[in-house]
């Protein structure tokens, strides 16, 4: 008998917690490079709540349509639905309330359109890359990962109602740096999906290849990021303009190193340091970028 405190600690983790509110965070960004600090605060709420529900919504419905697959990985088989400790039915219906609400909130307080991107970003998730994409092709992460982009759509749709150039810049980041930072933790969990048979880029062509694959995806990000950095910097205080143009080479040039070190010796080890890497670099990354755009 489960305490009413795991229980609801288990219907919290099915939301995927660290990637929803990864979601929120990049839309929040979205609407501070719009906006600046003249973002009216119910703008901000209503955002990071529309895809706080959107995002672990989708996050949910992802629990229950890879229930079997979880209980075949070591990674995941202690995940609350595998475990028996709440039904799969409850988590999809969690799943289905919470992503309506998400997007009819949006399409309601914010603007129609904020509420259609919404809406594809959980589409694409569940239906592109969860139910289509992933257990067919290697390249699963590098199409079905531009469900996070939506995000930063919404986000800038929410703070001006259009979709703009930066906004756009900004989605294009989240699609070049998906891929590398789930191909690293594929890399090192590699065993794992070979047993869920699922066919990522280091089951189907090795951790040799994939690891060069990984590398030439996240150099990428620095050339992408100096130019997203140039196009909104505020040259108004040079002297913070130029320490964060500093602190975003400095950012990329360590994580570089860290990828060109994966390519050469591309281990699980080196991997798992790149994926770690890859989580912080991301949300670092917009802090520089909005600091530098706010200064």
């Amino acid at each position: 008998m489960h305490s009413s405190r795991t229980v609801f600690s288990d219907y919290v983790s099915s939301l995927k917690l660290p990637i929803s509110l990864l979601n929120v965070f990049v839309g929040v960004a979205a609407i501070f490079l719009a906006l600046g600090m003249h973002a009216p605060i119910e703008v901000m709420i209503l955002t990071s709540l529309c895809g706080f529900l959107a995002a672990g919504g989708a996050g949910a419905v992802n629990c229950y349509v890879d229930r079997e697959l979880d209980r075949r990985m070591t990674r995941t088989r202690s995940r609350p639905i595998p475990k028996g400790r709440i039904p799969a039915s409850n988590v999809l219906a969690l799943g289905i309330i919470f992503s309506f609400l998400g997007v009819g909130l949006a399409a309601l307080y914010l603007n129609i359109l904020t509420g259609l991107l919404i809406g594809l970003g959980i589409f694409w998730y569940i239906f592109v890359y969860t139910l289509w994409l992933k257990p067919r092709t290697k390249w699963n992460i590098v199409i079905g990962g531009a469900a996070g982009s939506f995000s930063a759509l919404a986000g800038w749709s929410a703070a001006t109602g259009t979709l703009g150039l930066v906004g756009i810049l900004i989605a294009a980041l989240i699609f070049i740096w998906t891929p590398g930072h789930f191909w690293g933790l594929a890399i090192a969990k590699s065993k794992d999906y070979e047993e869920g048979a699922i066919p990522m880029l280091p089951v189907v062509e090795g951790e040799a290849r994939a690891s060069l694959y990984t590398a030439f995806s996240n150099v990428l990000l620095f050339p992408f990021t100096i130019a997203l950095y140039c196009m909104t910097v505020n040259w108004s205080n040079v002297l913070v303009a130029t320490l964060v143009g500093l602190a975003i080479v400095v950012l990329n040039v360590r994580f570089v190193v860290a990828n060109v070190r994966l390519s050469k010796l591309h281990d699980r080890l080196n991997a798992w340091r790149v994926f770690k890497m890859s989580a912080s670099y991301l949300f670092i990354m917009l802090c520089l970028v909005v600091l530098g755009h706010l200064a």
